[in-house]
Protein backbone atom coordinates (compact mmCIF):
# COMPACT_ATOMS: atom_id res chain seq x y z
CA UNK A 1 0.00 0.00 0.00
CA UNK A 2 0.86 3.52 -0.74
CA UNK A 3 1.16 5.33 2.64
CA UNK A 4 1.71 8.87 3.13
CA UNK A 5 4.54 10.70 5.76
CA UNK A 6 2.40 10.18 8.99
CA UNK A 7 1.02 6.91 7.74
CA UNK A 8 4.64 5.12 7.75
CA UNK A 9 5.70 7.06 10.64
CA UNK A 10 3.07 5.04 12.52
CA UNK A 11 3.99 2.19 11.37
CA UNK A 12 7.54 2.76 12.29
CA UNK A 13 6.43 3.55 15.67
CA UNK A 14 7.70 6.90 15.43
CA UNK A 15 4.45 7.97 17.22
CA UNK A 16 3.88 5.30 19.77
CA UNK A 17 3.45 2.04 20.18
CA UNK A 18 -0.71 2.16 20.27
CA UNK A 19 -0.50 4.33 16.51
CA UNK A 20 2.10 1.24 15.18
CA UNK A 21 0.12 -1.66 16.21
CA UNK A 22 -2.80 -0.18 14.58
CA UNK A 23 -1.80 1.34 11.31
CA UNK A 24 0.15 -2.28 11.30
CA UNK A 25 -3.74 -3.94 11.38
CA UNK A 26 -5.22 -1.66 9.04
CA UNK A 27 -2.59 -1.95 6.69
CA UNK A 28 -3.11 -6.07 6.64
CA UNK A 29 -6.61 -5.12 6.18
CA UNK A 30 -6.05 -2.96 3.38
CA UNK A 31 -3.69 -5.60 1.60
CA UNK A 32 -5.75 -8.19 2.02
CA UNK A 33 -8.75 -6.15 0.18
CA UNK A 34 -6.70 -4.37 -2.47
CA UNK A 35 -6.66 -0.92 -1.15
CA UNK A 36 -4.35 1.09 -2.82
CA UNK A 37 -4.08 4.17 -0.28
CA UNK A 38 -5.43 5.18 3.24
CA UNK A 39 -8.52 7.41 3.62
CA UNK A 40 -8.91 10.02 6.35
CA UNK A 41 -11.74 9.20 8.66
CA UNK A 42 -13.89 11.96 10.25
CA UNK A 43 -15.27 9.78 12.91
CA UNK A 44 -15.80 6.31 14.42
CA UNK A 45 -18.12 4.05 16.29
CA UNK A 46 -16.14 1.64 17.71
CA UNK A 47 -16.21 -1.76 19.80
CA UNK A 48 -17.63 -1.31 23.72
CA UNK A 49 -15.77 -3.92 25.27
CA UNK A 50 -18.47 -6.73 25.66
CA UNK A 51 -17.78 -8.48 29.12
CA UNK A 52 -20.07 -11.43 27.80
CA UNK A 53 -17.08 -12.80 25.50
CA UNK A 54 -13.99 -13.61 27.31
CA UNK A 55 -11.04 -11.05 27.69
CA UNK A 56 -13.18 -8.35 25.41
CA UNK A 57 -13.05 -5.49 27.90
CA UNK A 58 -9.00 -6.38 28.30
CA UNK A 59 -8.46 -5.82 24.63
CA UNK A 60 -9.29 -1.96 25.18
CA UNK A 61 -7.37 -2.01 28.58
CA UNK A 62 -3.94 -3.24 26.75
CA UNK A 63 -4.59 -0.13 24.06
CA UNK A 64 -4.69 2.01 27.64
CA UNK A 65 -2.01 0.85 28.97
CA UNK A 66 0.32 1.48 26.01
CA UNK A 67 -0.81 5.07 25.49
CA UNK A 68 -3.47 4.85 22.77
CA UNK A 69 -5.85 7.59 22.11
CA UNK A 70 -8.36 8.25 19.58
CA UNK A 71 -7.43 11.23 17.42
CA UNK A 72 -10.88 11.76 15.64
CA UNK A 73 -14.53 11.93 17.26
CA UNK A 74 -15.72 8.43 18.58
CA UNK A 75 -18.67 7.06 20.04
CA UNK A 76 -19.13 3.86 21.14
CA UNK A 77 -21.48 1.08 20.71
CA UNK A 78 -23.95 -1.00 22.86
CA UNK A 79 -22.44 -3.09 25.57
CA UNK A 80 -24.06 -6.15 27.57
CA UNK A 81 -24.96 -3.55 30.65
CA UNK A 82 -26.65 -0.63 31.52
CA UNK A 83 -23.98 0.53 33.63
CA UNK A 84 -26.31 3.19 35.33
CA UNK A 85 -28.77 1.09 36.67
CA UNK A 86 -28.03 -2.71 36.40
CA UNK A 87 -29.42 -3.71 39.46
CA UNK A 88 -32.54 -2.59 37.76
CA UNK A 89 -32.44 -5.61 34.54
CA UNK A 90 -30.65 -8.24 37.26
CA UNK A 91 -27.76 -8.12 35.87
CA UNK A 92 -24.88 -10.17 38.01
CA UNK A 93 -22.87 -7.61 39.69
CA UNK A 94 -19.34 -8.82 38.68
CA UNK A 95 -20.51 -8.71 35.00
CA UNK A 96 -21.95 -4.65 35.75
CA UNK A 97 -18.67 -4.30 37.61
CA UNK A 98 -15.98 -5.49 35.02
CA UNK A 99 -18.17 -3.20 32.19
CA UNK A 100 -17.15 -0.47 34.46
CA UNK A 101 -13.68 -0.93 33.34
CA UNK A 102 -14.80 -1.08 29.68
CA UNK A 103 -16.59 2.59 30.69
CA UNK A 104 -12.95 4.07 31.97
CA UNK A 105 -11.12 2.40 28.87
CA UNK A 106 -13.09 4.65 26.33
CA UNK A 107 -12.42 6.95 28.54
CA UNK A 108 -8.81 7.23 28.92
CA UNK A 109 -9.19 6.24 25.25
CA UNK A 110 -11.05 9.73 24.64
CA UNK A 111 -14.23 8.46 23.47
CA UNK A 112 -17.95 9.39 24.15
CA UNK A 113 -19.17 6.14 26.00
CA UNK A 114 -22.51 6.48 24.53
CA UNK A 115 -22.84 3.17 24.35
CA UNK A 116 -25.57 2.99 21.63
CA UNK A 117 -26.39 0.98 18.32
CA UNK A 118 -28.19 4.89 17.33
CA UNK A 119 -24.95 7.11 17.87
CA UNK A 120 -27.07 9.20 15.41
CA UNK A 121 -29.61 10.01 17.63
CA UNK A 122 -26.89 11.13 20.17
CA UNK A 123 -25.30 13.95 17.97
CA UNK A 124 -23.34 11.71 15.67
CA UNK A 125 -23.78 13.00 12.50
CA UNK A 126 -21.30 12.33 9.53
CA UNK A 127 -22.12 14.32 7.00
CA UNK A 128 -21.95 13.25 3.08
CA UNK A 129 -18.99 12.29 1.71
CA UNK A 130 -17.31 11.85 4.95
CA UNK A 131 -15.11 8.66 5.45
CA UNK A 132 -15.69 7.05 8.63
CA UNK A 133 -15.67 3.67 10.16
CA UNK A 134 -17.85 1.81 12.46
CA UNK A 135 -18.16 -1.74 14.37
CA UNK A 136 -22.57 -1.37 13.93
CA UNK A 137 -23.94 -2.32 10.83
CA UNK A 138 -26.85 -0.73 11.65
CA UNK A 139 -24.85 2.46 11.56
CA UNK A 140 -22.68 1.72 8.46
CA UNK A 141 -25.81 1.53 6.49
CA UNK A 142 -27.94 4.34 8.00
CA UNK A 143 -25.03 6.88 7.54
CA UNK A 144 -23.90 5.32 4.04
CA UNK A 145 -28.30 5.63 3.05
CA UNK A 146 -29.48 8.25 4.52
CA UNK A 147 -26.30 10.85 5.39
CA UNK A 148 -24.19 9.78 1.99
CA UNK A 149 -21.11 9.31 4.67
CA UNK A 150 -18.55 6.79 3.48
CA UNK A 151 -18.32 3.39 5.58
CA UNK A 152 -17.43 -0.38 5.69
CA UNK A 153 -18.86 -3.23 7.94
CA UNK A 154 -16.27 -3.08 10.63
CA UNK A 155 -14.81 -5.23 13.10
CA UNK A 156 -12.17 -4.13 15.72
CA UNK A 157 -10.43 -2.15 12.81
CA UNK A 158 -13.24 0.36 13.90
CA UNK A 159 -10.82 1.40 16.93
CA UNK A 160 -7.46 1.27 15.03
CA UNK A 161 -8.89 3.89 12.52
CA UNK A 162 -10.32 5.93 15.80
CA UNK A 163 -6.53 6.31 16.87
CA UNK A 164 -4.82 6.61 13.92
CA UNK A 165 -7.41 8.74 11.51
CA UNK A 166 -7.16 6.56 8.47
CA UNK A 167 -8.68 3.77 6.97
CA UNK A 168 -7.80 1.45 3.61
CA UNK A 169 -9.49 3.02 0.64
CA UNK A 170 -11.65 -0.10 -0.58
CA UNK A 171 -15.68 -1.07 -0.11
CA UNK A 172 -17.70 2.00 0.41
CA UNK A 173 -15.10 4.08 0.31
CA UNK A 174 -14.54 4.11 -3.17
CA UNK A 175 -17.69 5.81 -5.56
CA UNK A 176 -17.59 3.29 -7.93
CA UNK A 177 -18.88 0.76 -5.24
CA UNK A 178 -21.64 3.06 -4.14
CA UNK A 179 -24.45 2.24 -7.43
CA UNK A 180 -27.21 0.58 -6.73
CA UNK A 181 -27.39 -3.40 -7.86
CA UNK A 182 -31.12 -4.37 -7.59
CA UNK A 183 -34.15 -2.39 -8.51
CA UNK A 184 -36.55 -3.31 -5.28
CA UNK A 185 -40.24 -1.86 -6.48
CA UNK A 186 -42.16 -1.71 -3.18
CA UNK A 187 -45.88 -2.45 -4.05
CA UNK A 188 -46.99 -3.12 -0.17
CA UNK A 189 -48.93 -0.69 1.91
CA UNK A 190 -46.05 0.53 4.72
CA UNK A 191 -48.29 1.84 7.67
CA UNK A 192 -45.41 1.79 10.34
CA UNK A 193 -42.01 1.83 11.32
CA UNK A 194 -42.34 -1.88 11.84
CA UNK A 195 -43.07 -2.26 8.29
CA UNK A 196 -40.40 -0.49 7.08
CA UNK A 197 -38.43 -3.10 9.35
CA UNK A 198 -39.59 -6.37 7.98
CA UNK A 199 -39.26 -4.83 4.47
CA UNK A 200 -35.77 -4.66 5.39
CA UNK A 201 -35.38 -8.09 6.59
CA UNK A 202 -37.77 -9.54 4.07
CA UNK A 203 -35.19 -8.22 1.25
CA UNK A 204 -31.67 -8.45 3.21
CA UNK A 205 -31.37 -12.75 2.68
CA UNK A 206 -32.51 -11.59 -0.91
CA UNK A 207 -29.75 -8.64 -1.96
CA UNK A 208 -27.12 -10.45 0.51
CA UNK A 209 -24.50 -7.66 -0.02
CA UNK A 210 -25.18 -6.05 -2.67
CA UNK A 211 -27.00 -2.18 -3.15
CA UNK A 212 -30.89 -2.60 -3.61
CA UNK A 213 -32.85 0.80 -4.78
CA UNK A 214 -35.99 1.53 -3.57
CA UNK A 215 -39.31 2.86 -6.03
CA UNK A 216 -42.73 3.08 -4.80
CA UNK A 217 -42.31 4.08 -1.39
CA UNK A 218 -45.73 6.18 -0.92
CA UNK A 219 -44.05 9.17 0.52
CA UNK A 220 -40.65 10.49 1.39
CA UNK A 221 -39.51 8.03 4.57
CA UNK A 222 -39.08 9.16 7.69
CA UNK A 223 -35.72 9.52 9.17
CA UNK A 224 -37.03 6.48 11.74
CA UNK A 225 -38.24 4.45 8.85
CA UNK A 226 -35.15 4.53 6.94
CA UNK A 227 -33.46 3.28 10.46
CA UNK A 228 -35.80 0.50 10.51
CA UNK A 229 -35.46 -0.13 6.73
CA UNK A 230 -31.29 -0.01 7.50
CA UNK A 231 -31.56 -2.51 9.84
CA UNK A 232 -33.73 -5.15 8.56
CA UNK A 233 -31.52 -5.21 5.57
CA UNK A 234 -27.99 -5.38 7.52
CA UNK A 235 -29.74 -8.16 9.54
CA UNK A 236 -30.74 -10.98 7.19
CA UNK A 237 -27.93 -9.58 4.41
CA UNK A 238 -24.68 -7.85 4.44
CA UNK A 239 -26.30 -5.14 3.26
CA UNK A 240 -24.14 -1.70 4.04
CA UNK A 241 -26.05 0.60 1.54
CA UNK A 242 -29.08 0.86 0.22
CA UNK A 243 -30.16 3.98 -2.05
CA UNK A 244 -33.58 5.75 -1.98
CA UNK A 245 -33.10 8.36 -4.78
CA UNK A 246 -34.34 11.82 -3.63
CA UNK A 247 -33.03 10.82 -0.12
CA UNK A 248 -29.84 9.40 -0.42
CA UNK A 249 -26.85 11.97 -1.78
CA UNK A 250 -26.34 12.74 -4.29
CA UNK A 251 -29.33 10.25 -5.63
CA UNK A 252 -32.33 12.08 -7.43
CA UNK A 253 -33.21 9.58 -9.67
CA UNK A 254 -33.05 5.55 -9.84
CA UNK A 255 -31.39 5.66 -13.01
CA UNK A 256 -28.95 7.81 -11.77
CA UNK A 257 -28.42 5.43 -8.71
CA UNK A 258 -27.55 3.01 -11.00
CA UNK A 259 -24.79 4.55 -12.79
CA UNK A 260 -26.22 4.19 -16.04
CA UNK A 261 -26.16 0.70 -16.64
CA UNK A 262 -29.13 -2.04 -16.13
CA UNK A 263 -30.01 -3.76 -12.60
CA UNK A 264 -28.89 -7.37 -12.15
CA UNK A 265 -32.38 -7.92 -10.78
CA UNK A 266 -35.90 -6.89 -10.81
CA UNK A 267 -37.52 -7.42 -7.59
CA UNK A 268 -41.17 -6.69 -6.59
CA UNK A 269 -42.29 -6.60 -2.92
CA UNK A 270 -45.68 -7.42 -2.15
CA UNK A 271 -48.25 -7.42 0.85
CA UNK A 272 -47.88 -11.11 1.29
CA UNK A 273 -43.74 -10.94 1.36
CA UNK A 274 -44.53 -8.57 4.28
CA UNK A 275 -47.32 -10.32 6.30
CA UNK A 276 -44.73 -13.27 6.19
CA UNK A 277 -42.36 -11.36 7.54
CA UNK A 278 -44.83 -11.04 10.78
CA UNK A 279 -46.26 -14.68 10.76
CA UNK A 280 -42.53 -16.06 10.45
CA UNK A 281 -42.35 -15.58 14.01
CA UNK A 282 -43.72 -17.26 16.96
CA UNK A 283 -46.96 -19.33 17.34
CA UNK A 284 -48.76 -17.80 19.86
CA UNK A 285 -52.40 -17.45 18.92
CA UNK A 286 -54.28 -13.67 19.35
CA UNK A 287 -54.63 -13.41 22.93
CA UNK A 288 -51.83 -15.72 24.46
CA UNK A 289 -50.38 -14.66 27.58
CA UNK A 290 -46.63 -12.76 27.23
CA UNK A 291 -44.23 -11.83 29.91
CA UNK A 292 -42.21 -9.89 28.17
CA UNK A 293 -42.47 -6.64 25.96
CA UNK A 294 -39.27 -4.91 24.17
CA UNK A 295 -39.63 -1.29 22.44
CA UNK A 296 -36.87 0.54 20.94
CA UNK A 297 -34.61 -1.66 18.51
CA UNK A 298 -32.52 0.36 17.22
CA UNK A 299 -32.32 2.61 20.06
CA UNK A 300 -35.14 4.74 20.65
CA UNK A 301 -35.17 8.22 18.80
CA UNK A 302 -36.47 11.08 20.79
CA UNK A 303 -39.52 11.64 18.60
CA UNK A 304 -40.14 7.48 19.06
CA UNK A 305 -40.06 8.49 22.82
CA UNK A 306 -42.36 10.66 22.02
CA UNK A 307 -44.85 7.87 20.46
CA UNK A 308 -44.26 5.79 23.14
CA UNK A 309 -45.35 8.04 25.42
CA UNK A 310 -48.47 9.19 23.91
CA UNK A 311 -49.80 5.45 23.25
CA UNK A 312 -48.71 4.62 27.39
CA UNK A 313 -50.81 8.22 28.44
CA UNK A 314 -53.02 7.24 31.27
CA UNK A 315 -52.43 3.45 30.59
CA UNK A 316 -50.32 1.37 33.06
CA UNK A 317 -49.09 -2.26 31.63
CA UNK A 318 -49.96 -5.49 33.00
CA UNK A 319 -49.15 -6.94 36.03
CA UNK A 320 -46.66 -10.15 35.61
CA UNK A 321 -45.39 -8.59 31.73
CA UNK A 322 -41.58 -6.53 31.99
CA UNK A 323 -42.19 -3.52 30.24
CA UNK A 324 -38.50 -2.46 28.94
CA UNK A 325 -37.72 0.81 26.14
CA UNK A 326 -34.32 0.86 25.37
CA UNK A 327 -32.94 4.15 23.90
CA UNK A 328 -29.39 5.99 24.36
CA UNK A 329 -28.09 7.91 27.71
CA UNK A 330 -28.60 11.08 25.20
CA UNK A 331 -32.38 10.79 24.14
CA UNK A 332 -33.00 9.62 27.33
CA UNK A 333 -31.71 12.93 28.56
CA UNK A 334 -33.71 14.98 26.50
CA UNK A 335 -36.87 12.55 27.33
CA UNK A 336 -36.24 13.39 30.60
CA UNK A 337 -36.62 16.93 30.30
CA UNK A 338 -39.38 16.82 28.91
CA UNK A 339 -41.07 14.31 31.03
CA UNK A 340 -41.81 11.74 28.78
CA UNK A 341 -39.76 9.25 30.69
CA UNK A 342 -40.86 10.27 34.26
CA UNK A 343 -45.07 9.15 32.49
CA UNK A 344 -43.06 6.17 30.95
CA UNK A 345 -42.18 5.05 34.30
CA UNK A 346 -45.59 5.84 35.93
CA UNK A 347 -47.02 3.08 33.09
CA UNK A 348 -44.50 0.59 34.39
CA UNK A 349 -41.83 0.43 31.91
CA UNK A 350 -38.19 0.18 32.66
CA UNK A 351 -35.85 2.64 30.74
CA UNK A 352 -32.73 0.97 29.62
CA UNK A 353 -29.66 2.85 28.19
CA UNK A 354 -26.10 1.17 27.37
CA UNK A 355 -27.63 -1.98 26.22
CA UNK A 356 -31.01 -4.54 24.86
CA UNK A 357 -32.66 -7.58 25.99
CA UNK A 358 -30.79 -9.60 23.16
CA UNK A 359 -27.05 -7.53 24.04
CA UNK A 360 -27.52 -8.21 27.95
CA UNK A 361 -26.98 -11.04 30.14
CA UNK A 362 -29.62 -13.16 28.69
CA UNK A 363 -28.08 -14.31 25.97
CA UNK A 364 -27.53 -17.90 25.52
CA UNK A 365 -25.09 -17.83 22.79
CA UNK A 366 -22.03 -15.81 24.59
CA UNK A 367 -18.27 -16.94 25.97
CA UNK A 368 -18.55 -15.40 29.14
CA UNK A 369 -15.35 -15.58 31.87
CA UNK A 370 -15.88 -18.84 34.36
CA UNK A 371 -16.35 -16.53 37.14
CA UNK A 372 -19.46 -14.80 35.71
CA UNK A 373 -22.75 -17.30 36.21
CA UNK A 374 -26.04 -16.27 33.97
CA UNK A 375 -29.41 -16.51 35.63
CA UNK A 376 -31.73 -18.64 33.29
CA UNK A 377 -33.51 -15.72 30.98
CA UNK A 378 -36.90 -14.50 33.01
CA UNK A 379 -39.22 -14.72 29.88
CA UNK A 380 -40.83 -17.73 28.02
CA UNK A 381 -42.40 -14.69 25.14
CA UNK A 382 -41.14 -11.62 24.54
CA UNK A 383 -43.21 -10.01 21.77
CA UNK A 384 -41.26 -6.62 20.12
CA UNK A 385 -41.75 -4.06 17.10
CA UNK A 386 -38.60 -4.88 15.26
CA UNK A 387 -37.69 -7.59 12.60
CA UNK A 388 -34.00 -7.02 13.72
CA UNK A 389 -34.80 -7.90 17.65
CA UNK A 390 -37.34 -10.02 16.92
CA UNK A 391 -34.78 -11.87 15.21
CA UNK A 392 -31.59 -12.08 17.59
CA UNK A 393 -34.21 -12.59 20.10
CA UNK A 394 -34.96 -15.76 18.81
CA UNK A 395 -31.77 -17.25 18.03
CA UNK A 396 -29.52 -15.59 21.16
CA UNK A 397 -32.04 -15.63 23.94
CA UNK A 398 -33.71 -18.81 22.18
CA UNK A 399 -37.75 -17.92 23.87
CA UNK A 400 -40.85 -17.56 21.73
CA UNK A 401 -40.51 -14.40 19.93
CA UNK A 402 -43.53 -12.41 18.36
CA UNK A 403 -43.77 -9.38 16.12
CA UNK A 404 -45.86 -6.92 16.20
CA UNK A 405 -46.37 -3.05 15.32
CA UNK A 406 -45.81 -0.27 18.19
CA UNK A 407 -49.34 0.52 18.89
CA UNK A 408 -50.07 -3.27 18.93
CA UNK A 409 -46.57 -4.08 21.03
CA UNK A 410 -48.42 -1.36 23.78
CA UNK A 411 -51.74 -2.79 23.83
CA UNK A 412 -50.07 -6.36 24.48
CA UNK A 413 -48.17 -4.66 27.60
CA UNK A 414 -51.29 -3.44 29.09
CA UNK A 415 -53.56 -6.28 28.73
CA UNK A 416 -50.94 -9.09 28.98
CA UNK A 417 -52.08 -10.59 26.06
CA UNK A 418 -50.48 -10.86 22.48
CA UNK A 419 -52.61 -8.37 19.71
CA UNK A 420 -51.17 -8.73 16.74
CA UNK A 421 -50.72 -5.87 14.30
CA UNK A 422 -53.44 -4.18 13.35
Amino acid sequence: MKLDRDEQEMLDGRRGEAQRRAMEGLVQLGEAFGAEDMVRIGYAHIHPGMALYAQDVELLEDLVKIGAKVVVPTSANVMNVDTENWKLIGTPENLARLHMRGVRAHQALGAVSAMTCTPYWAGHWPSWNMHMTSIESGVTVFCNSVLGAKSNRDGFFSVYAALTGRYPRFGYHLDENRVGTHHVKVEAKLDTITDYSCLGFHLGKIVGTDVPVFSGLAAKPSLDELDALGAGLATTGGVSMFIVPGTTPPFTSVEQAFAGKKPREELVVTQKDIDAVYTGFGNTPRGGPVDFVHLGCPHASFQEMQEYGRLFAGKKKADGVELWITTSRAVRALADQEGITKALRESGAKIITDTCPMSCHFARTTSPDDDIKLPPPPMSTMVVDSAKQAKYVRDMIQCETLLTDTASAVETAVTGRFVPRH
